[in-house]
C-alpha cells in the first residue's frame, strides 16, 4: 500500500481548510446582506402598499394617522409608485408633475414589467434600469386618475383596475454592499494567501529538519555519530526528537561497549585456563610435569572454564526469556540457598546464618531469585572470614533481603562498577555473577544495592511485597 507523505497532508489539507474557511466567510456575507436589504426592502414595500390611499391623500386629517402607520424602514427607504392602466400604458407618474427623469425611469420600468405584471405581485423583483437596481413588486388596486394622481376607490362608478408598481432604489446600499464586497475580497485573498506561504515556509522547514534528522540518524547507524553534529531545529518537538535520539546514541553507544568489553573479557577469561589446560597437557605429554600435579590443575581449570560456560549461557537465556513469576515464600528460598551453600562454606570454614524476621510473599521467578541469592552467597564464602549472614524484614511495603560477610570488604574505587559485566577489581574475581544479580533484581522490579567497609559488605536487595503473608 501507497504511503502518504505525512508534510504533504500538514501542507495541503490546512491550506485547503483555511481558503475553504475565508469563502465560507464571503459566502456567508453575501447571504447576510441580501436577507438585510430583503427585510429592509419588503417592511418598506408593505407599509406603502397598505397605506397606498393615506398617502396619496394629504390632508390634515388623516396625516396623524399616517405618520402612526409608518415605520423606520419608510422613512430609511423611500419607496416610489407608478401607476399602469390594464394595457400597460404608464398613466402615473406624468408630466408636468413630476421631473422627466423621474418620468423616465417610471416608463422604463413599466415597458420591462408591462408584458407580465402579475409576476411581479407575489415578492419584490429586483430590476437593472441603466445601472441603476429597482426592487419592484406589484399590487392591483381599484380606483381613478385625479388631477394626475392615482386614488383607489371601488365605490366611484368611474373606477378602473390598475397596476400599481411600489419600487425602491436600493442603488446606494447595492454600491455600499459591493464596496464592503471588495474590501472584503481583498482582505481574504490576502488572508489566504499569506496562510498559504506561512504554512508552505514552516513545512519547507520541517521538511529540512526532517531530512536533517534523517542524515543524522543514518550518521548513527554507519557509526560516524562522532564525525557528525546533532542537527538543531526551532521546533521544540523536533528538538525533542533529536535529544532522544542523542541518548538513544549514548546508549546504544555504551551497549556496544558493554558488549564488546564482555566478549573480549570472556574471550580472555575462558582462554586463560584454556592456555593452562594446554600447557599442563603438554608437560604430561613431554614429561616434564608429574601426571598427578597436572591432572588437579586441568581438573581446577576445567571446573572454572565449566563455571563460566554455564554462567554466560545462563544470562544468554535470561535475556530472551521470559521470567516466570509466582508468589513465593521468601523464607523458604533463603534457607534453601543457604542448605545449597552450607557444605561449601564449611569447606572453607564459614558459618552460614539465616535471620528472617518475617515471611514475607513476593512475586518472582524461582529459578532466577535462587541464582541471585546463591551469587551473593558464593561471593560472600569467597571474601569472608568466618561468617555470612542471611536476613529478612519488610519495610514500606518492600521485601529486604541482606547478604553480608565479615570479610576486608571492597575498595572504594571497585564498589561503583562492581556490578559492571566482567569488571576486574584487585583480586580480579568480579567477573559476571554479581552483574547477573543486578539484573535479576531489576527484572524483578527490584534494585540491589551494595556498602562495604573494614569491618565486610553487604548486598541488600529491595523487593516489592505482596499483599499476603503464607501462615
Amino acid at each position: 500500500m501507497k504511503k502518504k507523505k505525512l508534510l504533504h497532508r500538514i501542507f495541503v489539507i490546512p491550506s485547503l481548510i483555511v481558503l475553504l474557511s475565508l469563502l465560507a466567510v464571503f459566502v456567508l456575507f453575501q447571504v447576510i446582506s441580501d436577507q438585510y436589504i430583503n427585510a429592509l426592502t419588503s417592511d418598506a414595500l408593505k407599509n406603502e402598499m397598505n397605506n397606498l390611499g393615506n398617502i396619496t391623500f394629504d390632508t390634515e386629517d388623516n396625516m396623524e394617522n399616517i405618520d402612526d402607520e409608518l415605520t423606520d424602514t419608510s422613512l430609511i427607504v423611500p419607496v416610489m409608485h407608478l401607476v399602469i392602466d390594464a394595457k400597460g400604458k404608464l398613466v402615473f407618474p406624468a408630466s408636468p408633475w413630476y421631473y422627466e427623469y423621474e418620468v423616465k425611469i417610471a416608463q422604463t420600468i413599466a415597458d420591462m414589467i408591462a408584458s407580465e405584471p402579475d409576476s411581479y405581485k407575489a415578492s419584490p423583483h429586483k430590476l437593472n434600469v441603466n445601472d441603476n437596481f429597482y426592487l419592484v413588486q406589484a399590487k392591483n388596486y381599484t380606483g381613478i386618475m385625479e388631477d394626475g394622481a392615482f386614488i383607489p376607490d371601488e365605490s366611484d362608478k368611474n373606477s378602473k383596475n390598475y397596476y400599481v408598481l411600489f419600487y425602491i432604489n436600493i442603488t446606494p446600499i447595492q454600491n455600499f454592499i459591493d464596496k464592503v464586497n471588495l474590501v472584503l475580497m481583498a482582505a481574504l485573498a490576502l488572508s489566504g494567501i499569506g496562510s498559504v506561504f506561512f504554512l508552505f515556509l514552516t513545512t519547507r522547514q520541517v521538511n529540512k529538519d526532517f531530512e536533517k534528522l534523517k542524515a543524522y540518524l543514518l550518521s548513527i547507524g554507519k557509526h560516524k555519530k562522532e564525525k557528525t553534529a546533532s542537527p538543531v531545529s526551532n521546533y521544540s518537538e523536533i528538538e525533542a526528537v533529536i535529544t532522544a535520539v542523542d541518548e538513544m546514541s549514548e546508549m546504544l553507544l555504551e551497549s556496544e561497549n558493554v558488549q564488546k568489553r564482555f566478549f573480549q573479557n570472556a574471550s580472555h577469561e575462558l582462554r586463560t585456563p584454556l592456555m593452562s589446560i594446554q600447557g599442563y597437557a603438554e608437560g604430561i605429554k613431554y614429561h616434564v610435569i608429574p601426571e598427578n600435579e597436572a591432572t588437579d590443575v586441568i581438573l581446577k581449570e576445567s571446573k572454572k572454564m565449566a563455571s563460566l560456560i554455564n554462567e554466560i549461557l545462563f544470562l544468554s537465556k535470561m535475556e530472551t526469556t521470559e521470567p516466570e513469576f509466582e508468589n513465593v515464600n521468601i523464607a523458604e528460598i533463603i534457607a534453601e540457598v543457604s542448605d545449597n551453600f552450607r557444605l561449601m562454606a564449611k569447606e572453607n570454614n564459614i558459618n552460614i546464618l539465616c535471620e528472617t524476621r518475617a515471611e514475607a510473599v513476593v512475586s518472582a521467578d524461582v529459578k532466577l531469585l535462587d541464582r541471585l541469592l546463591g551469587n551473593l552467597v558464593s561471593n560472600g564464602i569467597r571474601y569472608a572470614r568466618s561468617e555470612i549472614k542471611l536476613s529478612c524484614e519488610i519495610s514500606n511495603n518492600n521485601v529486604i533481603i541482606k547478604v553480608s560477610d565479615d570479610g576486608n570488604g571492597i575498595a572504594k574505587e571497585d564498589l561503583p562498577h562492581i556490578f559492571e559485566r566482567f569488571y576486574k577489581g584487585k583480586g580480579g574475581k568480579f567477573g559476571i555473577g554479581l552483574s547477573m544479580a543486578s539484573d535479576i533484581a531489576k527484572l524483578h522490579k527490584g534494585r540491589l544495592e551494595v556498602a562495604s567497609g573494614e569491618n565486610g559488605t553487604v548486598f541488600t536487595l529491595s523487593l516489592p511485597q505482596i499483599s499476603h503473608t503464607f501462615s
